[in-house]
């Protein structure tokens, strides 16, 4: 005869609601943490990026005589140094435009070739033996810049008489998406009982992480060694190959702990191209840490979103459509990350839990002379429902 055994109860083990017990405290708690500026190397030189201090400008030449001949100097590129020795520009965004017609985005160089288009853009970097030496070089780099016409407020941008940042994008747009049914909406929209109306803006904001960006190359029995604080390192190892010529295998990225990222640290940066060349062409160390400020306006923002919300609700209270135009300033240059957070993931959840069977979504993305965009906090989830929920609270 057999003896039935009941079943162990796991619900207090796995499952919702249980508590997850976490790995990564001891050793912090501890001080046996080792972030990306922890790590030095013998020989290790410091690199110090010059920055744009205009919006929006023309390059019209660059003295770096002087830098070089500083002590302790190593070297120093220009962005025309690094398009001579075939660096490529960083990819931008594949989202089309309305009609068909391709994205729209200036190209993106490692380092500012010809042009500047935002506040903190890289022009040029100085290698040194220390990092001192590094900074009082950069100092003594003479750019010739000639300030061009220019805008940062995203409503400014697509109004008439803007200044064009781009030859091929009128009124400044960068992409469009559509969804959902125009005459199906605007048809439930006419046989509404209650229609809701809402400006809605979600201002930009920058990513505060504990470590600021941090960069080591190195070249490292051949290969092309890359310590860093990413949140993408797979990412940022196809950006580099990609942008330097090199093959997959040539190159790797490790990373530590990593203090913060929220989104901000998601993918490859011009710097960190530019980093990875100077080690690849010194054969030495190559180390760079962001400071506080240069990683507020160098590195990439978040949201900054206008939108118009319109909701339909019948006589009893039931909503009978959706409708909703935004207005995303996607900064000086669209990026992948920064387009597909507004114009793809936002959309995804933009009704939220609320059974909505009609929509009329129309987004766009807008150049101005701001830093890029990319992923922060909710990437494009948290505007999204902020908007829903606004609008709902106002409907009841």
């Amino acid at each position: 005869m057999s003896t039935a055994t009941a079943s162990p109860d796991i619900t207090t083990r796995f499952g919702s609601g249980q508590s997850v017990r976490r790995l990564e405290d001891d050793g912090l708690l501890k001080g046996l943490g080792q972030y990306a500026g922890d790590v030095s190397l013998p020989g290790q030189t410091f690199l110090c990026f010059l920055r744009s201090p205009y919006p929006h400008a023309t390059i019209k030449g660059t003295d770096t005589a002087t830098a070089k001949a500083m002590p302790g100097v190593v070297a120093v590129y220009t962005g025309a140094d690094l398009v001579a020795a075939g660096v490529k520009p960083m990819p931008g965004s594949a989202f089309p435009r309305a009609g068909g017609l391709p994205g729209a985005t200036p190209v993106r160089h490692v380092l500012a070739h010809e042009r500047v288009r935002f506040v903190g853009e890289p022009v040029a970097v100085v290698v040194a033996d220390t990092l001192q030496q590094a900074r009082d070089a950069a100092e003594a780099i003479q750019v010739d810049y000639e300030e061009l016409p220019m805008v940062v407020d995203t409503l400014a941008a697509v109004a008439d008489g803007a200044p064009l940042l781009l030859d091929d994008a009128p009124r400044n747009i960068a992409a469009e998406a559509r969804y959902g049914s125009v005459e199906k909406t605007a048809a439930a929209f006419s046989s509404a009982k209650h229609i809701v109306k809402l400006d809605i803006v979600n201002q930009r904001v920058a990513a505060l992480t504990l470590e600021p960006r941090a960069v080591l190359a190195y070249v490292d029995e051949g290969r092309l060694t890359i310590r860093m604080s990413t949140q993408m390192p797979s990412g940022v190892r196809n950006a580099v190959t990609d942008a330097l010529g090199l093959q997959k295998a040539q190159a790797r990225v490790l990373v530590g702990d990593v203090g913060g990222g929220f989104g901000m640290k998601t993918g490859a940066y011009p710097e960190d191209i530019a980093i990875a060349f100077c080690a690849h062409q010194l054969q030495r160390p190559v180390k760079w840490q962001a400071d506080r400020s240069e990683d507020f306006v160098s590195s990439s923002h978040g949201r900054d979103l206008h939108s118009h919300a319109e909701l339909a609700l019948d006589v009893s209270g039931k909503i009978l459509a959706l409708r909703l135009k935004s207005l995303a300033n996607v900064g000086a240059y669209a990026t992948g990350t920064g387009v597909a957070i507004q114009l793809l993931i936002g959309p995804w959840v933009q009704t939220s839990v609320y059974d909505i069977t009609l929509i009329d979504f129309h987004f766009t993305a807008v150049i101005t002379n701001t830093a890029p965009t990319g992923a922060y906090r909710g990437a494009g989830r948290p505007e999204a429902i902020f908007t829903m929920e606004r609008l709902m609270d106002e409907a009841a």
